[in-house]
């Protein structure tokens, strides 16, 4: 009989208890942000990746012009 009012009474302080609540807060919190996330890469991700392709680009032509006032003589 004292195994069941134990059961009972800790299946109560379960039933009062709001820590399942605030898990499925947390667990709706972070799929709100990771879906947010994946949305914001899909429509930035190729603006983001066209700007480092520049960027690469004029990099690489950087150095291929020709100087006209090299300050050392040829």
């Amino acid at each position: 009989m004292r195994i069941m009012t134990y059961l009972i009474v800790v299946l109560g302080s379960f039933s009062r208890s709001n820590i399942g609540a605030v898990a499925v807060e947390y667990a709706f919190l972070a799929a709100f942000v990771a879906i947010a996330a994946a949305v914001g890469m899909v429509l930035v991700g190729p603006e983001l990746r066209e700007f480092f392709v520049d960027t690469n680009v004029q990099i690489l032509n950087a150095g291929s012009g020709n100087f006209t006032n090299d300050p050392i003589p040829s």
